[in-house]
């Protein structure tokens, strides 16, 4: 592994507390993906300015709970350690998206324009269930924009970039 300072590092799990005494750990999901939690996906634990590169034995799915083993974790006393600690993994180890699916972090911080326009920055992607919504930051105004196909005509993440097409009054509806 390279070091893990020299590439952003994306938060999957963080430790909750030990389960048992060979060292496996509870965790809390931060990214839902089952393909990041394979056995021997490399990852980085990291707590308080201490990382440790290491790579996932097992996970899975007990009792209710998330539990992990990693390979460089082998006691009670090693797991509590690292209690509260995130596990990650380097952005370059991301499985590829579906098409029209995105990273949340790819969508933050793009730009949304309206007929060609800026209308604001994204600054986070909310999540309600049955519909994601845009929160933009229009100069200092929250602005509400639905996730959905019929109001997104283009999103370019690597530019960084989001074309919205709006019915005329829902900016100002959701102004906040």
């Amino acid at each position: 592994m390279s070091d893990p300072d020299q590439e952003s590092l994306i938060p999957i799990a963080r430790i909750t507390r030990t389960q048992g005494l060979q060292g496996a750990v509870r965790v809390r999901i931060e990214f839902n993906d089952d393909r990041l939690f394979t056995p021997g996906r490399e990852v980085i634990v990291g707590l308080n300015g201490r990382a440790l590169e290491t790579e996932i034995v097992d996970f899975r799915h007990q009792h209710g709970r998330w539990v992990a083993w990693l390979k460089s974790i082998e006691s009670i006393s090693e797991a509590e350690e690292w209690i509260g600690a995130d596990i990650s993994i380097r952005k370059s180890d991301l499985p590829e998206v579906e098409e029209g699916s995105y990273f949340t972090f790819d969508l933050e911080g793009c730009t949304v324009y309206r007929d060609g326009q800026p209308v604001g920055a994204v600054k986070r992607l909310l999540d309600y269930g049955a519909t994601s919504i845009l929160e933009v930051d229009g100069n200092g105004k929250e602005i509400l924009i639905p996730f959905v196909k019929a109001f997104l005509k283009e999103i370019d993440t690597a530019n960084k970039r989001i074309e919205v097409e709006l019915p005329e009054g829902l900016i100002d509806l959701n102004e906040k």
